[in-house]
């Protein structure tokens, strides 16, 4: 070592990397929110915690107690209607090979879809919701959960069945909690 050096080159070159280090940890901290977790809502200008309960979907007040009920009525009484105009089509002898081929597949997407529905309702079922009624549409999912308030776990727990059953996005699905 040279008389009158303080530092050697592979010292700078370490007090350098630990004040990029000191650096990039400030930077992180002013930047990042410790106020909201990953999937958390929250309203606007309002701080939550974890354990609160978020209003996350919509709402509807008064809701018949037989809603559900008469809602999957309706809904297989439609689906009913729909599979007895396919087979009726079916059944001309002026449809081509194509023509079949389309009302079949129409069939198999109705059926498929219905499965869909009634799995995403079972297992609503199993994790505590009363009543459930889901409706599943070409892009989006429509689910209609009965509950006092969703929280953030529980909003959660719906999206990942529907995104386990369907290949529908987040963005689509559509929660609303009735009482």
């Amino acid at each position: 070592m040279k008389k009158g050096k303080v530092f050697t080159k592979g010292q700078a070159i370490l007090v350098i990397m630990v004040l990029c280090l000191g650096a990039a940890v400030w930077l992180n901290m002013k930047f990042s929110s410790n106020e909201k977790y990953l999937g958390e809502a929250t309203y606007v200008n309002k701080k939550t915690s974890s354990a609160e309960t978020v209003q996350t979907s919509a709402k509807v007040d008064g809701v018949d107690k037989n809603y559900f009920d008469t809602a999957k009525k309706e809904r297989n009484a439609n689906l009913k209607k729909q599979q007895e105009l396919v087979e009726e089509t079916l059944r001309s002898s002026s449809l081509t090979e194509e023509e079949k081929q389309a009302a079949t597949d129409t069939v198999k997407s109705l059926v498929s879809r219905l499965e869909q529905e009634n799995n995403i309702e079972t297992l609503l079922k199993a994790k505590d919701f009363a009543d459930a009624l889901v409706v599943i549409g070409d892009k989006d999912v429509n689910v209609v959960v009965k509950s006092e308030g969703l929280t953030t776990t529980q909003t959660l727990q719906i999206q990942d069945i529907i995104t386990a059953q369907t290949n529908i996005p987040l963005a689509n699905i559509k929660i609303i909690a009735v009482k």
